[in-house]
Order: structure tokens, then sequence, then C-alpha cells
């Protein structure tokens, strides 16, 4: 009785989990995927005998799962609905051949009758298979065809020499001798995770290899190549000196590590981030903070900061690339390291750190900007900072590799002078206060010019996001996890506001006017913040209640008068200020 009650509980959650998630609840759909990944990994496992295609497999689930979890139209059945999502996905995969599709493993090779062969050695079998390979091309009808094997053979060949004797000997064992992962950790007196963990290192070490080999990148065997290291030392940079604007905060921090010390209010002010908001039409996702042409804006601030910089950026294909509306420009990249550790060494070797975007943050953040100020080749590591990790962390160079949205910019130096003459730069104080002030009005009243092309998702920016937010507290799902966020970066942005006005280098009636938007922003500030209290920058699945919801719209409705307020004021400065001139 006391098992049953407990089966028809979980249910009851199972059903009100898929009825948020329906509306657009993802923490909801992140705790049953978290209640049942393990059982689909064994639902693929079984079916396919394969545990690394399962992983693949309930990837491709998983993320079917959450496109199309709004037609399940009984909800109470999201178990055997999902079981059926693998299933239709694991065969899906065996009918393009099996799980291999037209490439079979090493293990799926029949050992011809030869007794020229030691079947336990990896060189004389791929000896072997190359030699009846190119036998073959010369015999059969298809000679293309066979030279094109015996080109696989030769190149995996080449490739295997990327593995340790070890990972060798593993990899032999489990390919060739048929062994199972715990008769090969019996065999190396080694636990049968570390066997897994092996094999899985091993084929991604030939993965990479093989990608290598296709473009002659593999080394020189002869040679080899001096192995280094350099970590740099980035000067302290306490909390109260930067901004819940993780880009701008790593810039700051940045430019200080190059001897250009500038104060946050100054980069968050002409930079336009102190007066942005852009929220989702869907729901309170915090992705709108992060879309905007980040190609144009970063070397735009940086130039108008009087440095040149240079960036790599990409995603991977066949990868869920996180932040798509403002990736989708970006060029399609291999995941090998050659591909951006020499950027990395490039910039570190002279001193200078990298921005790189981490979708790798700590939490409760899912991916921020980071600086990547070190790098090291016998550990096969970078050193790079974290927003919630004070002494900063490591990305191994297969993670680093493996980063689905590859974002990373280094400066080159200075802006030179006849550069600088056909794109002038801003240097005069007032003239630049002008050009924030401006930029700030015309962001708040016609929102962000950066348009994407990703038809599924769209944004709302400027003064009619607090509309657009207050409605998803009123009649829509709000997303607690990104509101949260939301409202912490918001109430951040309004405060650097309010106190890069105070700064302005403006005199007369147009400096009242300035001081006057400054304190509107101040008051916006205050109710974003009570927001914030309400509804704190935590992973949680908790519900907000009808009660926090009413309160929260109404800090929102505050804080939009608040800033519309600040909006008048600093068109009537901008107005003074030319009829001073005149």
């Amino acid at each position: 009785m006391k098992t049953e009650l407990i089966a028809v509980r979980a249910e009851e959650q199972d059903t009100t989990l898929v009825e948020r998630a329906q509306q657009g609840d993802t923490e909801a759909f992140g705790e049953l995927i978290d209640r049942y990944r393990g059982q689909a990994h064994g639902w693929a496992e079984r079916m396919t005998g394969d545990p690394h295609l399962a992983d693949d497999i309930v990837q491709d689930a998983l993320i079917r799962a959450f496109l199309h979890v709004g037609s399940l139209a009984d909800t109470s059945r999201f178990l055997p609905w999902f079981h059926r999502i693998v299933r239709n996905q694991a065969n899906m995969r065996m009918r393009r051949g099996g799980p291999y599709g037209k490439e079979k493993p090493l293990s799926s090779w029949k050992k011809p009758d030869t007794g020229s062969v030691d079947w336990d050695n990896l060189d004389s079998i791929l000896g072997h298979l190359t030699r009846s390979a190119s036998i073959a091309a010369r015999a059969e009808q298809d000679p293309a065809h066979q030279l094109m094997r015996k080109e696989l053979y030769e190149t995996i060949h080449a490739v295997l020499h990327c593995l340790t004797r070890k990972e060798r000997n593993i990899f032999e064992a489990y390919f060739f001798r048929q062994l199972s992962p715990e008769e090969i950790a019996d065999l190396f007196q080694m636990s049968v995770g570390s066997i897994y963990t092996y094999l899985h290192r091993t084929r991604r070490k030939l993965r990479d290899e093989r990608i290598r080999s296709s473009l002659a990148l593999l080394p020189d065997k002869e040679e080899s190549p001096l192995r280094r290291s350099r970590m740099l030392h980035l000067p302290d940079w306490p909390p109260h000196t930067g901004t819940a604007v993780t880009l701008i905060d790593r810039i700051g921090h940045w430019l200080a590590a190059l001897g250009n010390q500038r104060e946050t209010d100054e980069l968050m002010g002409v930079s336009g981030f102190a007066f942005r908001m852009k929220i989702s039409d869907k729901t309170t996702f915090a992705d709108g903070i992060y879309i905007y042409d980040w190609r144009t804006e970063i070397t735009s601030l940086l130039r108008s900061l009087g440095y040149e910089s240079t960036v790599l950026c990409g995603q991977l294909a066949a990868s869920p690339v996180p932040l798509l509306a403002a990736a989708e420009r970006f060029p399609v990249v291999l995941p090998i390291e050659e591909a951006v550790l020499p950027f990395i060494r490039q910039y570190i070797d002279l001193g200078k750190p990298v921005l790189y975007f981490d979708t790798s943050a700590a939490r409760p953040f899912v991916h921020e900007w980071s600086l990547m100020y070190g790098y090291d080749d016998d550990a096969r590591e970078v050193a790079l900072t974290d927003v919630m990790i004070a002494d900063g962390k490591r990305l191994s160079y297969d993670e680093l590799a493996d980063n689905p949205l590859r974002f990373l910019v280094g400066i080159d130096g200075m802006v030179e002078r006849t550069s600088a003459k056909t794109n002038p730069i801003v240097v005069d104080p007032k003239s630049r206060a002008e050009l924030a002030m401006r930029e700030a009005v015309r962001y708040s009243r016609h929102g962000c010019t950066y348009r994407h092309g990703t038809v599924y998702l769209s944004y709302t920016s400027g003064l009619a996001a607090y509309d657009r937010w207050i409605g998803h507290l009123t009649t829509g799902h709000p997303n607690r996890y990104g509101m949260g966020q939301l409202a912490y970066v918001y109430a951040d942005t309004r405060r650097h506001a309010a106190r890069y006005l105070r700064s302005l280098p403006l005199g007369g009636e147009a400096l009242r006017l300035a001081l006057l938007a400054s304190e509107a922003y101040e008051q916006a500030a205050a109710s974003l913040g009570a927001l914030s209290a309400e509804v704190p920058f935590v992973r949680t699945t908790e519900l907000l209640t009808e009660e926090a919801r009413t309160a929260c719209a109404s800090w929102l409705k505050e804080a939009k008068e608040f800033e519309t307020a600040a909006v008048g004021y600093l068109e009537k400065a901008i107005i003074e200020l030319h009829i001073k001139e005149r």
C-alpha cells in the first residue's frame, strides 16, 4: 500500500511538472529530466547495446521532448510518451545502418582465415587490414571503394598513435579482444567507472585526431613540438568594483590588467548597457540580456576606448547552441583545439588576457563572460575567471574545443591615428556624454536595432520591455529562475545609470536635468531591487504565488514610471545643450 501511495504521488508530481513545462517553465521540465534521464539511458542502451550511442539518443530525445511537450494531451502520461520518443530515436539510428551508420567499429571486422596476424596486437591487425584492402583494390570491380577503405585503415593506424600506452591497451582489450568493461577493470586492477572514462576519452581523442588527419594537421612524429605554458597575473577586482553585466565587468577587469583602469560606471554609460532592457516575448527567460550583435558591439566599444581588437567566433555543427539568436550568424567550426588554442596562446604570450564566453559558468549562472589568463600544454588546461569562483577555474583543451558557442576576443593594440581619421573616436568628455544620453533616449524610445533571423524567438526592448514583463506576470506563466536574473541585472544597470549621469561634465540647466534623470534612475533601481529581493537569483522549482506576482508587477510599473521620467529629463538635457551652443 505504501509503495502504491508513493507511485501515485510521483505521478501527481509528474502531472504538475508537465503542466508547468507546457507553459514554458524550464525549471519544471529540468526536474522531469533529472528524474528520468538515467531511466532513458537504460532504455536506449538496451536497444542499441552501446552506452555511448545511448548518450546521443537520449540527448536527441530530450531536445524533441522539450520542443513537443506542449503536444502531450494527457499530462499524466509523460513517462510512456517520453519512452516512445527514446524508442523512436533509437530505431531511427538503427535504421541508418545500426549504431555506426556507414562506418563499422573495429570490433565488427571479421577475422579472416590467416595465421599471419597477431590478433592481440593492434599494429599487426591494422597492417593486415591495409594489405588486404590494397590487394582487394586490385581484384575487386570497384577498386575506388577499396582504395578508400585502405586510406581509412592507414588513417586509423596514424591517429591511434595519439593514445598513451595504457589507453591503447584498454582500447585493444575492448575493441579487439571483445572484453567487457568489467573484465578489463579486473585485468588492469581498475574500477569499472575508470574503464568507462578511459574508453570515453579514447573515443574523443580518436575523433579529434581523425579530423586533424583529414585536414593534414597531424604533426610529424619525428618532430616533438615544445610544450608551453604561461600564466598571467590579473589585478584584484573586488565585487563592489564591477557590475552584474559580466561583459562590461570583464572588460573593466581586462583593461585594468593592461594598466588602463576605467570606472565601471563610465563603461556602463558609454557602452549603453546601463540603459538597456530586453525581455523575451515567450516568458521571463533571461536570454534577452545577451541578445545583441556581439562582434559589432564589442569591437566598437573597445575602439571607442582606443583599442583595436580581433574576434574568433563560431558554432559547432550538430550541437544545441545556447543563445542561438546571438550566435546564428557565426560560422560553423570544427571541435578541435587547433582551431582555438593558437589564438589564445598568441595573446597570452604577449601578456594580454583573452575575453571568452563561457558556457560552463558556475551556478546560478548558466553561461557568462570570463577572462582567460593562462594555458598549460602539459596539463592541457586553460585558466579563466568565473563569476562565482573567486580564484577562477580551469577548463581542459577538450572542453574548450567542445564549447558549442565559440567566442573569443583579443586586444591587438591602440587605435592608429590614420585609422582614427576615417573612423573618429569621440574623446571630448562633453561630446561623449551627449552621445551616451542620445543613445539612452533612442534605445528607450525605439528599442534594440539588432534583428536576428531566428523566427521562433522574439524580444521586446526599451521602455516597452516593462509592459512585456508585466504581461508575463499578470496573464502568462513567468519563468522564475530567468526572472530572478533579469531583476538582479536590471536593478544593477539602473544604479550604474544613476551614478554615470551624476559624473557627466555638464553645467547649468543641462546639469540640473541630468541630475533629475539620475535621481529617477535611482528610484527605478530601488523598485527593481525590491523585485530582486522578492525573486532572488537562485535555482529553484518553486512557483511564484499570486500575491508575489501582483507585488512584482506593481514594482515593475513603478520602475517604468520612474524610468520614463528619466528619459524625459535626458531629452530636455540634450535640447538644453544645443540651445547653449547657439
